[in-house]
């Protein structure tokens, strides 16, 4: 849709100026600039992740660990699933983990889970 030879943009500078300058839209540079992370962070994102599929993965899980929350008198009940496209979204999912970090560990060592 934005490329240099066809697409929308070539069609808008064909029609209103050759000098228009045209950027790509911001959400998406986050979004692709956030997929070559420091192999540190991307460690921790793909943890993160894995910790929450497990949780929210199976109804069943999900569930469980709502119980565990209510129990426990958590602020939160629900881990947040990741979308790839944004990177708001891995802010939030984070965040979100750490705020449930002590849940998360409880309900990981009682209930058992494959690989």
């Amino acid at each position: 849709m934005t490329g240099c030879h066809s697409g929308v943009t070539v069609k808008i500078r064909e029609v209103a100026n050759k000098d228009l300058l045209i950027t790509h839209c911001v959400l998406h540079r986050e979004s692709l600039s956030a997929k070559n992370l420091p192999p540190k962070l991307n460690n921790v994102m793909n943890s993160a992740v894995k910790i929450i599929n497990v949780i929210r993965g199976r109804a069943l899980h999900s569930r469980l660990f709502e119980a565990l929350c209510d129990s426990i008198g958590s602020q939160h009940k629900h881990l947040l699933f990741h979308a790839e496209g944004s990177w708001l979204s891995r802010e939030r999912v984070l965040a979100r983990l750490f705020e449930l970090r002590e849940e998360a560990k409880q309900f990981l060592t009682k209930n058992p889970h494959p690989p």
